[in-house]
């Protein structure tokens, strides 16, 4: 999709090659056709003129003639020769300054293609929306040459916008947009704006009581890009101009482009995370205690939840849970949505013909552009077997309004789900209620916490023995001193690790529900392990929480300090926590590198934990903001609402 981006450069190189030869056509080309026949028809006109004037002189005088005409013609005829060539060469300047000045646009034009096509390619790759929003709050300093940038998201429950990134803003700045944002603005204010580009003197409620701020930034004009999806606008990307004109036309443009894809990109991975929590939330459901739920009734129920759940997932409009009856060879319907009132129903029917080909193939059957005018009035449409332990169960129908919204792309999803069901199904007799989501979230962030930190640290120490053991034989006692002092520094660091590891779990069961006590413990051995200065603060100082909400929170602080340690390279860390009567703030600020201008190799690991923690904050009906820059440290804070205290 971005080939476009390249055509120009070969335009360019023609213009290149057609600029270093002007000089050579300049001196071959005119003065091989144009000056040299203009100076033999000169030379000619000058013998016939000095001819006419001359004869009827006496003889002894011709030569005195001559020489006077000479001169006079001579000098005229040099003078305007050499205005001529004078004015041909600054035209011939002129038109090469141009052709220069119009092939420095046409490259500064092709260079902004370039960023545009690997900033679009980036997006459209990013695994995570942490990665996307990083993304967006980069594209107008790359592209745009803005001061700084916000990413603004539209609270739908509250319905004010939150402040998901920011990029290059100072901390007072930064400060004084926050306290606007948290004072409330009406999100269908900046829903329905038209105008999109504003001045200090403008209305915008994002510039609004902050005029005396941004003067002191340097900051003259405010131009926002709309993100859209399926007609509607889900966030903002804000741009800050030292104009107060802001950005031409021409970036406006490039932005536009590049706003489609963030918008695409979202969209993309909105999907994919509701589809995955549809599998989480069928998890969940899978959970029955049968020493309080019949057998039958609970496989009833659990067919009931699980295809609501399945069919909001993948915004259906249509499904059914079909179970096949070996013994009566009949099939039966254990739950349905939007099937119809009875089984001769066009649109029944249509589903218990797809649930019987997913059946016999024991694959998922996937159809993306239906007949509009078929009986059943749906334009896509899927089914995909239970199968568990070699068995299939029955099929799961799932079918939507739209082309293609459900497509091939999901096949996997699908066939995960399907299974998923089978085997709560199967199994549903013998579900214990137990936590299950939590505890293998906890065995994966163990198990990523090992991988990267101890199992990297071991087999680096193990190749650094072997190192050691080489030097020995060869006698290479200060070498291998300096290798000494490096394995002792690793496991250090694998000592570390351990601890917050170990930290991290003891967090979970001693008194979770007592925040301001555990975090301050908490930090307290973070600072004596990692050497950082860290400075906490509590309002109210015994503050409590409930269970789940202090553990999430306990869990962001540890996985922000880790990332504190692990990247920033910072010497001082704050860490706030305050209660209000509405909702708990946790921010985590350090005055380390921030995050770097371009990205790094090593990004993964961090934009993973970035959105592990926006996850946990979520999961608590809260948000979550980071603000950083080059040189500019990283401030996180994560808001969570709460109830009646």
């Amino acid at each position: 999709m971005w080939d476009w981006a390249s055509r120009p450069l070969r335009l360019l190189q023609r213009m290149r090659e057609q600029i270093d030869m002007i000089p050579l056509h300049f001196k071959l080309r005119r003065l091989r056709w144009i000056i040299l026949p203009a100076i033999f028809l000169l030379a000619i006109l000058y013998q016939l003129t000095l001819g006419a004037l001359i004869s009827p002189l006496p003889t002894h005088l011709h030569w005195w003639a001559e020489l006077l005409v000479s001169s006079v013609l001579g000098s005229l005829l040099a003078w305007l020769g050499i205005s001529w060539i004078a004015a041909a060469a600054g035209r011939q300047a002129e038109a090469e300054a141009q052709l220069r000045a119009a092939y420095q646009e046409l490259e500064a034009s092709h260079q902004k293609l370039l960023a545009l096509q690997e900033l679009g390619q980036r997006v459209a790759n990013a695994r995570d929306r942490q990665a996307v929003l990083e993304l967006a709050a980069r594209a107008p300093l790359q592209l745009a040459g803005a001061n700084a940038s916000t990413v603004v998201s539209f609270d739908e429950q509250n319905n004010r916008l939150t402040l998901d990134m920011a990029w290059g803003l100072s901390d007072a700045y930064l400060r004084a947009l926050r306290a606007r944002i948290e004072a409330g603005i009406a999100a269908e204010r900046c829903r329905s704006c038209a105008t999109l580009k504003t001045g200090l003197s403008g209305d915008c409620p994002l510039f609004d009581g902050l005029q005396s701020v941004a003067r002191a930034e340097g900051i003259g004009s405010l131009f926002c890009l709309p993100i859209v999806s399926e007609q509607e606008r889900i966030s903002v990307v804000s741009a800050y101009f030292p104009s107060a004109d802001g950005p031409p036309e021409d970036q406006i443009r490039l932005l536009n482009i590049l706003g489609r894809v963030i918008a695409a990109a979202l969209e993309s991975l909105r999907t994919r995370e509701r589809q995955i929590a549809t599998l989480h939330a069928l998890d969940q459901a899978a959970q029955i205690d049968p020493a309080t739920t019949p057998v039958g009734q609970a496989i009833e129920d659990l067919a009931t939840q699980v295809l609501d759940i399945a069919v909001a997932g993948w915004e259906a409009q249509a499904g059914g849970l079909f179970l096949y009856d070996e013994a009566r060879g009949a099939w039966n319907c254990h739950a349905q949505h939007g099937l119809g009132e009875s089984p001769q129903d066009a649109r029944y029917r249509f589903a218990l013909e797809l649930a019987s080909q997913a059946y016999e193939r024991a694959a998922p059957v996937i159809l993306v552009d239906l007949q509009q005018d078929a009986g059943h009035k749906l334009r896509s449409a899927a089914a995909a077997p239970l199968s568990t332990e070699g068995n299939t169960l029955g099929a799961i129908f799932l079918g939507a309004s739209r082309r293609r919204a459900i497509n091939q792309r999901h096949a996997e999803l699908l066939a995960t789900m399907a299974h998923q069901i089978a085997l709560a199904i199967r199994n549903a007799q013998l579900y214990q209620c137990v936590n299950q989501m939590a505890v293998l979230e906890e065995r994966y962030r163990l198990a990523r916490e090992i991988h990267d930190g101890l199992a990297q640290t071991l087999a680096y120490l193990n190749m650094q023995t072997e190192r050691l053991e080489g030097l020995i034989a060869d006698q290479q006692a200060e070498a291998a001193t300096r290798a000494l002092a490096e394995i002792r520094q690793s496991i250090r660091g694998a000592y570390v690790d351990a601890r917050e590891a170990i930290d991290g779990l003891r967090l979970s069961v001693e008194e979770p529900h007592q925040l301001a006590a555990r975090l301050q413990d908490y930090v307290a051995d973070y600072s004596q392990q990692s050497g950082l200065e860290v400075r906490f603060v509590a309002q109210p100082e015994n503050l409590t929480a409930e269970p789940t909400t202090a553990l999430q929170l306990l869990r962001i602080a540890q996985e922000a300090l880790t990332n504190v340690r692990k990247h920033a390279r910072a010497q001082h860390v704050d860490v706030r926590l305050v209660a209000s009567a509405k909702e708990l703030e946790l921010t985590i600020l350090d005055d380390g590198d921030g995050f770097p201008a371009a990205l790094q190799a090593d990004r993964p690991h961090r934009g993973y934990g970035l959105t592990i923690m926006r996850e946990r904050a979520e999961s608590l009906g809260g948000t979550l903001s980071v603000a950083t820059g080059p040189g500019q440290g990283t401030c996180i804070t994560a808001v969570i609402p709460l109830g009646d205290r």
